[in-house]
């Protein structure tokens, strides 16, 4: 009986892993989609991690380096809290610094269901076809904002509500959500399918209509790290040569279309300017813990690597950079070159997400930290499977 139970729960959470990737990859901050107080997001995380806690249970299969992880992420996001209370943060301050954070629980559901190759180039094809959604509507309503078919007033109002998009002008925009384009731009990288290079363009494309300068600046390195260094065609280093010049020279335009930046980044330096004011012996290893911010932003920060640094010091970076050395380090012990190939474009969209967290709130929210999780997973699974071979 048990293992009929166990199989019909291994199943179910497979069959639940689709939508909650999509979800992840298309549905940016999951403000689209609430039920209520939740979000749809919020339901699936729950249903999931309910199911995945009870199959633990009954069959203890979650790898020994996923527990030990999420060992220390416990100990360390309770200890961030204790410290936050006893330096007077409002509780409330406090659960909404920890309520992105719980998602990263989400590893043990990922942990249950990526187990075969099969698994991970279905990921991988989620990736793919998110990205390619996401870029097709972001074209559709441009062009309807463009033609005037979509009220710009009525539409600038209601996503000014509900906080998703971000305006660039009258029809240019970026959704919370794009970072995937980004993700599904490294994916398609490594596609052999025919359309996969009319893909990289339009995904290209779509990315420089967000008018967003990390993202068009680290998909650009990226890009051209894996054409020069890792790509062994001639014909593509001559065209990708040529793309380079054409990038430079749309990005002088870019910055004129921008406008003035400056109000942005001077915002930032404040940040880093209070947070290094604050700075004590003591906060500088364990931080001022959760709910505790600056005056110019008593809540989340921009920069994710500062509110890290900030809220949890030396101490909880240790815990992110020891994260990623991690990720790294199995990379680097994948052997098989089926495997490896594999394995790269997780590994260049965690590299993305880390440079983009250096300006931007990504790796500590669920829109980068799945990725991350899903990438962790990926690359135990593969060393496994290849001790297997």
């Amino acid at each position: 009986m048990f293992k009929k139970v166990n199989f019909d729960l291994l199943f179910f959470l497979k069959l639940l892993f689709v939508p909650i990737l999509y979800e992840l990859v298309i549905g940016g901050g999951g403000r689209y989609l609430e039920l209520g107080p939740l979000s749809f997001r919020m339901v699936l995380f729950g249903i999931a991690l309910a199911v995945s806690f009870i199959y633990f249970l009954n069959k203890k299969v979650v790898k020994k380096d996923i527990i030990v992880l999420v060992v220390f992420f416990t100990i360390l996001t309770t200890f961030s809290s204790i410290v936050g209370y006893f330096n007077y943060a409002p509780v409330e301050f406090i659960l909404g610094d920890l309520k992105p954070l719980f998602f990263f629980y989400i590893i043990l559901f990922f942990s249950l269901v990526i187990k075969k190759i099969e698994d991970i180039d279905r990921i991988g094809s989620i990736i793919k076809k998110g990205s390619i959604i996401l870029a097709v509507i972001y074209i559709i309503v441009i062009l309807l904002l463009l033609y005037g078919i979509i009220d710009f007033s009525s539409f600038y109002e209601k996503q000014n509500d509900i906080g998703e998009i971000m305006f660039r002008n009258d029809s240019l925009f970026i959704y919370k959500g794009f970072l995937y384009l980004c993700i599904g731009f490294f994916f398609f990288l490594f596609s052999n399918k025919w359309y996969s290079k009319w893909m990289l363009f339009f995904l290209f494309f779509s990315i420089v209509l967000t008018l967003t300068r990390g993202f068009i600046l680290f998909t650009t390195l990226i890009g051209i790290y894996y054409v020069f260094f890792i790509n062994k065609n001639v014909l593509l280093k001559i065209c990708t040569s040529l793309v380079m010049v054409m990038v430079l020279v749309g990005l002088s335009f870019l910055m004129e279309s921008l406008g003035d930046k400056s109000g942005s980044d001077s915002a930032r330096f404040v940040q880093i300017d209070q947070v290094l004011s604050n700075v004590n012996p003591i906060s500088f290893f364990i931080g001022h813990g959760f709910g505790i911010g600056v005056p110019i932003r008593p809540r989340g920060m921009e920069l994710s690597l500062l509110e890290i640094f900030h809220k949890q010091g030396l101490l909880g970076l240790s815990f992110w950079f020891g994260m990623f050395i991690y990720i790294f380090l199995m990379y680097t012990n994948i052997k098989n070159k089926e495997y490896k190939k594999k394995a790269l474009p997780f590994l260049l969209s965690v590299i993305f997400i880390i440079l983009q967290s250096g300006t931007n709130p990504y790796m500590n929210n669920p829109i980068g930290l799945s990725m991350i999780l899903i990438t962790l997973v990926v690359f135990s699974r593969l060393l496994e499977l290849q001790k297997q071979l």
